[in-house]
């Protein structure tokens, strides 16, 4: 093959490729959304009503997690995480055993959310505060 022609046919390929990778630098596009960038989620708050479920799509190259603070969602609402744990211990301590709870790229986890309050949550790997890394969001129930 000519190396013009080569060239030419590699690049388009790589276009095409492109084409169905979410902006990572972009922000949601649909309602009810947090995308997982490189070390950040966006938003990093949103608001729904009571009973809403909310699709945490991961837009980067690196796995993540979503996973609740233990003691920072409503009393009477369950433990939520990815990888279906029962408590923020047993989600810290199956991710470093193993990993367990990752979301690989342009995978997705969905959450409904039953009770007003504030949902906090993080992600394992890329929280480390006294480092100065805390990539976490809120989720703000409230009815409308």
């Amino acid at each position: 093959m000519e190396r013009r022609t080569f060239i030419a046919a590699a690049g388009a390929s790589v276009a095409v490729s492109l084409a169905g990778c979410l902006d990572a630098g972009a922000d949601p596009t649909g309602d009810d959304e947090v995308w997982m960038t490189i070390d950040e989620f966006r938003p990093e708050e949103l608001t729904v009503e009571p009973g809403t479920t909310v699709t945490f799509i991961n837009t980067s190259s690196h796995a993540h997690t979503v996973t609740a603070f233990q003691d920072a969602y409503p009393d009477e609402a369950e433990y939520w995480a990815t990888g279906g744990f029962e408590s923020e211990a047993e989600a810290v301590e199956a991710w470093e055993n193993d990993s367990s709870g990752n979301l690989y790229p342009n995978e997705e986890f969905e959450h409904t959310f039953e009770y007003p309050g504030t949902y906090s949550y993080y992600c394992i790997p890329h929280y480390v505060p006294a480092q100065g890394t805390a990539m976490e969001g809120r989720i703000q129930v409230e009815d409308g």
